[in-house]
């Protein structure tokens, strides 16, 4: 779906197009000039990173012993969790009579450790607990496996909200610098074992490709560390993916040569996601480990997919609808199907649905957030409790606004844009008043949006490519920059796609063959007469053998 931008938001910047590097210069002025540089100083990077104390606390007791017996790596159903428990288990197999993994049910257990599930895990002979991604607020269920002589390590990132941690508990929210405060778990694990020798180094930039995904999926800062790890992990993945990575592309029709991180996001961590939101995770972690069935297990992320897309699509469709309904002329648009997502009272911020699966509920609310650029909380029931997620616009905290009702919830916890909470179903009703309350007082800047003024012709391939190779990947705090075009008197608009539901804006015609693809927005520029010019991004693309650019659409002027 795409968002409109107006005179108001719409900030350009000219370009000389015929000066050499021009595109480069205009791209650094609207991502900050020097700033936006690519590091290429790995090592210096990773040694003045510090973790914080837990580190070395860890490392000395992974160098104490020789073998840690029988490891369960208890992990996270999303794709920093699922990434953090297969490093979990090829770095502790060193040191390991056998590894297994244990990922709690999304709808009936939800996230974090649980008492009854660690009873099993220690009746089953287990000697070594690995706590990947969770774990640093549950210090009385730690102290317990460890009381019964199980050694417990913990890796993880989320926000520490009690004062008894365990020492080896290694999380850069304790006493962590600014660089290890935007590590994903993954990172967090893999940095962990990088500078304190866990594992040889050349073995553990074979692992890049996780912490990689792990850092898009959970949409960590740019910053320059994060960087160098998307850049060399999608290297990685180009040039020597792991078996079930691979399959995965190639099923995707994603060409290894010309992989991004754009393609990552939009469409491999979505299927990684997948099984976790709707089923079990097992799909996904047994894929990314390339151990047995493979190809069966690329095909189950590919189908969990798919179910969630369209349960995904019948809640925003609802949600719509009842918005439609409920103020179809807000903020003076004066036909509903114009904005069916503007109105948003208090009432419609936290909604629950005991229809809806929870599983969906975290991509339903990003997507919705990020549409009307607005805190949503959604929420449905989950065993006898009542699990929601909450995802708030920048500028906001979802983690602090959480932290404002903690006396009635039963568990929370998150980051500062996406945090997830259970509550008994006898305190909802409280709950949902405060966080209506919460959420309606929190104020969001209209967005700017930053463009350079240039048709897609001046963007050749050779151009567009150094421009990622100095700035990309492109991210969170390093954004993806955009172009701009003023709507000419021949472009056109042509409906592709099995049910017509994707377009393309043809810029001059039918005859300049320059395309600006819109997926999934056929419906919302079958009349163009409004629009006063188009905001679109490059990509390298890969078609019959040979890479080309090709423009993409994200805003639509007016």
């Amino acid at each position: 779906m795409l968002s409109r931008c107006s005179e108001l938001n719409l900030k350009l910047y000219e370009i000389d197009g015929a000066r050499a590097g021009a595109i480069t210069e205009a791209v650094l002025a609207t991502m900050g000039g020097a700033a936006a540089e690519m590091s290429d100083d790995f090592d210096g990077l990773m040694d003045s990173l510090y973790l914080g104390d837990a580190a070395s606390v860890a490392a000395k007791k992974w160098m104490a012993k020789p073998s840690f017996g029988n490891v369960v790596v208890y992990g996270d159903y999303d794709v920093d969790g699922i990434a953090s428990t297969v490093l979990g288990m090829e770095i502790f197999r060193a040191k390991a009579s056998g590894v297994r993994y244990y990922i709690p049910k999304r709808d009936t257990q939800g996230y974090g450790l649980h008492a009854s599930a660690l009873e099993q895990i220690a009746k089953s002979g287990c000697n070594t607990l690995v706590v990947v991604d969770c774990g640093s607020n549950d210090a009385k269920l730690l102290r317990a496996m460890e009381a019964r002589g199980i050694d417990v390590f913990v890796f993880d990132h989320h926000s520490v909200n009690v004062p008894d941690v365990p020492e080896q508990v290694v999380n850069p929210f304790r006493s962590g610098d600014k660089t290890a405060l935007k590590l994903c778990a993954t990172a967090v694990l893999w940095c962990w074992a990088w500078k304190e020798n866990i594992a040889p180094r050349q073995r553990l930039k074979y692992a890049l490709d996780l912490a990689a995904l792990a850092t898009l999926a959970d949409c960590m800062s740019l910053h320059p560390l994060n960087k160098l790890i998307v850049r060399r992990g999608i290297e990685l993945m180009r040039s020597d993916a792991r078996r079930g990575l691979a399959i995965l592309l190639e099923r995707l029709g994603l060409p290894k040569q010309t992989l991004s991180e754009e393609q990552l996001s939009m469409s491999v961590i979505p299927c990684l996601n997948a099984p976790g939101r709707v089923y079990y995770a097992d799909a996904a972690v047994g894929a990314l480990l390339g151990m047995g069935d493979v190809p069966s297990f690329v095909d189950k992320l590919l189908r969990a997919n798919v179910y969630r897309k369209t349960i995904s699509d019948r809640i925003i469709q609802s949600f719509s609808e009842d918005c439609e309904q409920k103020a179809p002329c807000s903020k003076g648009v004066s036909d509903p199907k114009d904005a069916p997502f503007d109105a948003h009272s208090p009432d419609e911020l936290v909604i629950f649905d005991k229809r809806w699966p929870v599983g969906v509920l975290s991509g339903v609310a990003s997507r919705i957030c990020g549409r009307l650029r607005t805190p949503i909380a959604l929420a449905a029931m989950s065993g006898d409790k009542i699990r929601g997620t909450l995802r708030v616009p920048e500028g906001a905290n979802a983690v602090g606004i959480l932290s404002e009702i903690q006396d009635v919830l039963y568990a929370w916890g998150g980051h500062r844009y996406a945090a997830g909470f259970s509550v008994l179903s006898e305190r909802w009703p409280e709950v949902q008043e405060r966080l209506k309350e919460l959420l309606s007082k929190v104020t969001v800047e209209e967005e700017q949006v930053k463009a350079i003024a240039a048709p897609p012709c001046d963007i050749t391939l050779d151009e567009w490519k150094a421009v990622v190779e100095r700035l990309g990947p492109f991210g969170n705090d390093n954004p993806r920059p955009f172009f701009y075009v003023p709507k000419g008197e021949d472009d056109q608009v042509v409906k592709f796609g099995r049910d017509g539901q994707h377009c393309a804006v043809i810029i001059g015609g039918a005859e300049s063959g320059i395309r600006l693809l819109a997926f999934g927005s056929a419906s919302e520029l079958d009349d163009i007469s409004w629009v006063k010019g188009w905001v679109y991004h490059p990509r390298v693309d890969f078609w019959q053998g040979r890479e080309r650019v090709q423009f993409l659409l994200d805003y639509v002027g007016v």
